[in-house]
């Protein structure tokens, strides 16, 4: 079997082939990125929002156990 001859040079439509590719490569690559950044954006929103939460449980957590201290304590005022 003889060996294909790679040093014929490339036609228009070889490099139009070609040209294609790299735009439909580039597509894809832009969508996958675009993609990513959304999962991103959202995952972050989300363990922000968890975090403002737990921060406002942990608060509303000390003031409860602070008034049960100030009743036993005799030091309520209300």
């Amino acid at each position: 079997m003889a060996k294909p001859d790679d040093t014929s040079p490339a036609t228009k439509a070889d490099i139009k082939m070609l040209m294609d590719s790299i735009g439909k490569l580039y597509d894809a690559n832009e969508k996958w990125k675009n993609e990513l950044k959304a999962h991103f954006d959202l995952q972050s929103e989300l363990v922000r929002h968890d975090l403002l939460g737990a921060k406002g449980d942990r608060v509303a957590n000390h003031e409860d156990r602070l008034q049960t201290l100030e009743r036993h304590a005799g030091l309520a005022v209300a």
